[in-house]
């Protein structure tokens, strides 16, 4: 895999909220209305950027992937106590037009986690079922479910990998 994956910039906003749109347009095909109601909005792309925690992956120049690791708390998952103790990092906003990619993006998570002592925590629709198999393939079990305010009141199910 030769892509380029660099901590997104201010002008790279735009770009992720066409790949946010691409994601949506897919998860709806599939029935999965997840992001349907324009999310991830395009203050909340530059609100990742300013905290340093969206990435993009690059193929010649054009931005084919995205993902937010967040290493600070989150405020979302904090609300919970299905959680294992200790440190985690959180992985949000995954979309890649790329096979492959979108694994290889959450293993970057996973390794980052390895580099700190920590364990990581995702969430889903309960309708994306390619993301929860893309998850529980690389060892993320099932603990929760969390109230993401989806568009259609579903609540989402919270995945932790335990390293």
């Amino acid at each position: 895999m030769s892509y380029n994956i660099r901590l997104a910039k201010k002008e790279d906003v735009v770009e992720c909220r066409k790949l946010a749109d691409f994601a949506n347009d897919l998860m709806l095909s599939r029935g999965n209305p997840q992001w349907s109601c324009g999310y991830p909005q395009i203050e909340i792309l530059y609100n990742d950027v300013e905290l340093n925690r969206l990435y993009v992956a690059e193929d010649n120049g054009e931005i084919v992937a995205m993902v937010v690791i967040q290493k600070e708390k989150d405020e979302i998952y904090e609300k919970y106590n299905f959680w294992t103790e200790g440190p985690y990092i959180s992985v949000h906003r995954i979309v890649s037009k790329r096979s492959g990619l979108g694994r290889y993006l959450i293993q970057m998570a996973i390794d980052e986690a390895k580099k700190i002592g920590a364990n990581v925590r995702l969430d889903t629709h309960v309708k994306n079922i390619n993301m929860q198999k893309l998850i529980e393939s690389l060892g993320f079990i099932l603990v929760g479910e969390t109230d993401q305010k989806y568009i259609d009141k579903t609540l989402a199910l919270t995945y932790e990998l335990i390293l």
